[in-house]
């Protein structure tokens, strides 16, 4: 204190800045630090308020529907209501450009299929999202696609299918759920494989009912739809995109019986705004995985022709990288292309 009253007035001003900015910065380090514990306890309780979970897809429809029995069941797992959120539209944009302007803090999760992140990129010009906005959680269901004719074509399987078309090059037609659509895609890929061209028709709606009609020739349709019109005796299914036989179609062989190595699933799966935390991340899929290990609901999805699939986060982010690579290429080498 003596040495402290004997310095010069400039240097006692000094001395008291300094120990001001000590003190600032202490304090802001003791900030830091109970803002740090905070959020790690936030974490740790998440969630502690409802979860909105985005479905780009209308109420009712597949996508939706299992959407709502994952939320209904993570909702009591951890003790707050996932709330499913429908925003349909556009491909699946709609949706997902909300959910990659959501805060990142995992209260807004988006549910959706294989075009937003897999297919969307390569097709729309002016996408106004990327994908790597989104980090992968799990993938709840593999979605089998079935290639459809109606019961009145005299198309009996895959084979004949290939051989009609390549003695009739253009000829034959098969409908869409619409340009750089997943059924687009996938049939594109099976006309890629066999060296044979069709016309294609999209439909806002897909067009199974000109199918079942036999005003359009051929289409791929999901498992979810296309079963109950199978099983009705309005449709023939002619091959299974999975690698293997559906349970509930155990007669219709898979596309790769034809042509090897082909596997064209859809899917349908939770991601997350890119910067949620990684406490927020593992716990939703670590639930997820307890979700699909449950035998009711894989029942759930195994009546409506679908099949768990990965929940462990860099499993899923691998699958969809892979699957990516194959529908970039289907995309450029067919000009598919839509402006948005």
């Amino acid at each position: 204190m003596a040495n402290f009253l004997t310095q010069s007035a400039g240097s006692r001003r000094d001395w008291v800045r300094t120990l001001t900015t000590m003190a600032g910065l202490a304090g802001m380090a003791g900030l830091a630090l109970a803002l740090t514990a905070g959020q790690a306890r936030a974490q740790a309780d998440y969630p502690n308020k409802p979860v909105k979970v985005i479905v780009p897809f209308p109420a009712g429809t597949s996508p939706d529907v299992v959407a709502r029995l994952w939320a209904e069941r993570l909702s009591q797992a951890l003790g707050q209501p996932f709330v499913v959120d429908n925003r349909p539209g556009a491909a699946t944009i709609v949706g997902a450009q909300a959910a990659a302007t959501a805060p990142a803090d995992g209260y807004t999760l988006l549910y959706t299929a294989q075009n937003t992140v897999s297919i969307n990129p390569f097709v729309y010009k002016n996408l106004p999202y990327k994908a790597d906005d989104f980090v992968p959680i799990s993938q709840v269901a593999e979605v089998p696609l079935l290639l459809i004719t109606s019961t009145k074509s005299n198309t009996r399987t895959l084979q004949e299918m290939i051989a009609q078309a390549k003695q009739n090059q253009g000829k034959f037609n098969f409908a869409s759920f619409g340009i750089g659509q997943g059924t687009h895609v996938v049939m594109q890929r099976v006309l890629n494989a066999a060296d044979i061209r069709m016309t294609h028709v999209p439909y806002r709606d897909g067009g199974m009912n000109d199918v079942i009609a036999g005003n359009v020739d051929f289409s791929f349709d999901a498992s979810t739809t296309a079963i109950p019109q199978i099983k009705a005796g309005k449709l023939r299914a002619l091959a299974v995109s999975s690698t293997r036989r559906l349970d509930a179609l155990p007669d219709v062989p898979t596309i790769a019986e034809s042509i090897p190595g082909f596997m064209s699933d859809s899917w349908t799966g939770v991601l997350v705004r890119r910067g949620a935390p990684r406490e927020v991340i593992q716990k939703i899929s670590s639930e997820t995985a307890k979700i699909l290990a449950s035998e009711s609901f894989q029942k759930r999805l195994s009546d409506v022709g679908l099949r768990t699939g990965l929940a462990d986060p860099a499993e899923f982010a691998r699958f969809i990288a892979n699957e990516s690579v194959v529908w970039s290429k289907v995309v450029r080498d067919n000009n598919i292309s839509v402006e948005q």
